[in-house]
C-alpha cells in the first residue's frame, strides 16, 4: 500500500533523520576523543615497605584497605563488612565447594578503584571470607589478586608512589619494553592473569613472575639490614637450587640465616639485576624451595619461572603493565 505525503511533512522528516545521523556521529566522535584527554586515574593508594595498598572509600566516608598482588589468585573482601553494610552476597559452586561471593562495593568518586577483569570465573566478582583469612593482624579489608590487575593497563610508579589506571600508553620515550607472558584458557583469556618477566643476574636470564605482592616477615638481624622497619616487607623470591648456587659463586654477596621468621628461609643480597636494559640494585631474594615455583607457580604461568619479582627490586622502578597487549615499560628515574 502506498501512501502520498505531503511535501513539508517529508522535508520536517528528512531534517529528523539528518539530526539523528549528525547525532550519531557526533556521540562516536566523542567516544574516540574522550580517551584522548582522559588519560589517567591515580588510584588511592599506600606504600608500605614496597607493598601496594588500595584505599578507596565507601560513600559514607570509611575507607577500605585493600592489598594489591599480581602474583596472587585471591580477589576479595572481608564478611564482617559485607555484614556491617548488608552487601548483597550470593552463593557458587567450585571444585572445593560452596563459596559467598558479592560485587564490588559502590565507592565515593573522590576515592574509587574499578572492578576485577571480567573475562574469567570471577567475572570482577568478590569472595567474601572472614577478615582473619585476609590478614592475621585484621588490618586488612580485602585482597586484589591478579584478575583484578587483568586486562588493565596500570602504572605502577614506585618512584613517586603512586598507581594510576591509565586508558592508553603515554610517551613511552624514556622507558624500556619488556615481554610479558601469560597462561590462557581455551577462549583465549586469561587463567589467572599471572604476568611471567624476565630479569636478568650475572648474565644468565632467569623467568620470573612480576609479583607486586612478594611479601617477607623479617627477623630483626633482617630488618636492620633491610633499613626497614615493620612485620612484614616486600621481597622476591628465587629457587633454591640458584640461591644456592648465588652463595657457591659469590661468596661476597651478603646472606642472612633464617631471615624470614614465617618460612625460616635466608635472604641474600644482589648488587644488581637487569630488567630490559635497566640496571637495578641492590636486591634482596628470600630463598624457596625449587618445587614451589617449578611445579606450583609454573602450573599457573605459560612457561617454567624461578621465582617472583616483587617489590624488593621493584622499588627503583616505574613500571607501566599493559595487559591487553602483553608489555611491560620500564624506566629507572623521574624523568
Amino acid at each position: 500500500m502506498f501512501y502520498f505525503l505531503d511535501i513539508d511533512i517529508m522535508h520536517h522528516y528528512a531534517q529528523i533523520t539528518i539530526g539523528r545521523f549528525i547525532l550519531k556521529k557526533l556521540i562516536f566522535a566523542l567516544l574516540i576523543i574522550t580517551p584522548l584527554f582522559c588519560t589517567s586515574t591515580e588510584l588511592p593508594s599506600e606504600f608500605e615497605n614496597n607493598l601496594i595498598y588500595l584505599t578507596p572509600k565507601l560513600n559514607d566516608g570509611t575507607t577500605v584497605k585493600f592489598f594489591t598482588d599480581t602474583g596472587g589468585g585471591w580477589n576479595a573482601i572481608s564478611k564482617e563488612l559485607s555484614e556491617k553494610y548488608q552487601w548483597k552476597i550470593e552463593s557458587r559452586e567450585t571444585e572445593d565447594g560452596v563459596i559467598k561471593v558479592t560485587d564490588m562495593p559502590q565507592f565515593d568518586k573522590s576515592a574509587w578503584i574499578p572492578i576485577a577483569g571480567l573475562n574469567n570465573w570471577w567475572a570482577g566478582q568478590l569472595q567474601v571470607v572472614p577478615r582473619r583469612e585476609i590478614s592475621s593482624s585484621n588490618e586488612l579489608d580485602g585482597t586484589l589478586g591478579g584478575r583484578w590487575h587483568a586486562e588493565k593497563i596500570i602504572d605502577f610508579n614506585y618512584l613517586d608512589k603512586s598507581i594510576t589506571i591509565l586508558s592508553r600508553l603515554p610517551e613511552t620515550d624514556n622507558f624500556s619494553e619488556v615481554p610479558l607472558g601469560f597462561q590462557k584458557n581455551e577462549l583465549g583469556n586469561y587463567t589467572l592473569g599471572f604476568p611471567s618477566i624476565n630479569i636478568s643476574v650475572d648474565g644468565v636470564t632467569i623467568p620470573m613472575l612480576f609479583d607486586t605482592g612478594a611479601s617477607a616477615w623479617p627477623s630483626n638481624e633482617a630488618l636492620e639490614q633491610l633499613n626497614l622497619s615493620g612485620e612484614k616487607v616486600a621481597t622476591s623470591f628465587i629457587t633454591a637450587s640458584i640461591f644456592d648456587n648465588w652463595v657457591r659463586s659469590h661468596p661476597e654477596w651478603t646472606v642472612i640465616e633464617k631471615a624470614c621468621l614465617l618460612s625460616k628461609q635466608s635472604m641474600i643480597r644482589v648488587p644488581e639485576l637487569k630488567i630490559a636494559n635497566k640496571v637495578v640494585g641492590p636486591v634482596w631474594f628470600t630463598r624457596r624451595e625449587d618445587n614451589n615455583f617449578h611445579q606450583f607457580m609454573s602450573s599457573m604461568m605459560d612457561k617454567q619461572i624461578d621465582g617472583a619479582l616483587g617489590g624488593s627490586a621493584l622499588k627503583y622502578l616505574r613500571v607501566i603493565v599493559d595487559y591487553p597487549n602483553e608489555r611491560a615499560w620500564v624506566k629507572n628515574d623521574l624523568k
